[in-house]
């Protein structure tokens, strides 16, 4: 068993599911997704907001926990909130799913919450981001989770750079910084610059990778193009030294999802999502790693 624990993040499960449908829940139990995930080697599970919400619904909280513990998951991520720094309705649902996210990482010990800026694009006043940042941290240190910003080519919050400076001015320490390698590289960034990041600050990184070439917009090619790891053109490899190299202790994200992927049956998808990412963790050298 490698030495490093893996997250499945909500889509590397989720099946056939339609990533930009009004609905995106999963087709599949969650049983399924978690009992897959755990024989291919994850040691975390990710959810999104529809697919948990079902589970209190049916299963209940307290069966979901001891789903996870029975079968040795010991990180779970919740995803995705958006509009948690905006005003009028859009505030308004998100405040909504902030209370759910918020009463559902209480119950159940998630680790984590993945947030993010405005995905259809447009300018950031850092300023009132980062209050709302700390806020948003201070919530979710009063229910024993964090929460991390994830940067995105296609949306406000472009870059690495600039989601550390949200950080770094909201101030607070349940709030952080979430790294995947498919917006650092469509974004343009230098890989080796993440070594510079503050390790500290890191509360998540995910690995995937992509084809030479964009098709449709960012946003599709993010949900419908992804490829495994080491299986695209991305240097996953930098990647990863980069960020060992900041200090970042904590568990690896897999985010897999693409047209192809979701054709593929769960338990052969898990499986290779895992088996393509922890290639590039397990052979990093020992020696690299005890000098971060």
């Amino acid at each position: 068993m490698s030495e490093y624990d893996l997250i499945s993040a909500c889509w590397t499960t989720a099946g056939a599911c339609e990533p930009m449908a009004a609905d995106d829940r999963s087709p599949l139990d969650v049983t399924d997704r978690v009992r897959a995930a755990a024989r291919a080697g994850f040691r975390g599970f990710g959810i999104r907001h529809g697919d948990l919400m079902r589970v209190e619904q049916t299963l209940g909280f307290a069966d979901f926990r001891r789903l996870l513990d029975d079968h040795g998951m010991r990180h779970l991520e919740f995803e995705f909130l958006e509009g948690w720094y905006d005003t009028g309705e859009v505030r308004r649902l998100s405040d909504v799913r902030r209370a759910d996210f918020l009463r559902a990482a209480e119950a159940l010990g998630a680790r984590h919450i993945k947030v993010g800026g405005h995905l259809a694009g447009g300018t950031v006043d850092v300023d009132r981001v980062a209050e709302e940042l700390h806020r948003l941290g201070a919530d979710a240190a009063e229910v024993g989770t964090k929460v991390g910003i994830e940067p995105m080519p296609f949306a406000d919050i472009t870059t690495p750079a600039m989601g550390l400076e949200i950080v770094q001015r909201a101030g607070h320490p349940a709030a952080g910084l979430f790294i995947d390698v498919w917006h650092v590289a469509r974004a343009g960034v230098d890989v080796a610059s993440l070594a510079e990041l503050p390790g500290e600050l890191l509360f998540g990184i995910e690995l995937d990778d992509a084809r030479a070439e964009v098709e449709g917009t960012l946003l599709e090619d993010t949900f419908n193009g992804r490829e495994f790891p080491g299986e695209g053109v991305l240097d996953v490899q930098g990647f990863v030294d980069a960020i060992q190299r900041t200090g970042y202790q904590g568990p690896w994200g897999v985010e897999m999802l693409s047209t192809a992927y979701r054709r593929l049956p769960l338990e052969e998808a898990v499986q290779r999502a895992y088996d393509t990412a922890i290639r590039f963790l397990d052979r990093t050298p020992a020696t690299d790693r005890a000098s971060v």
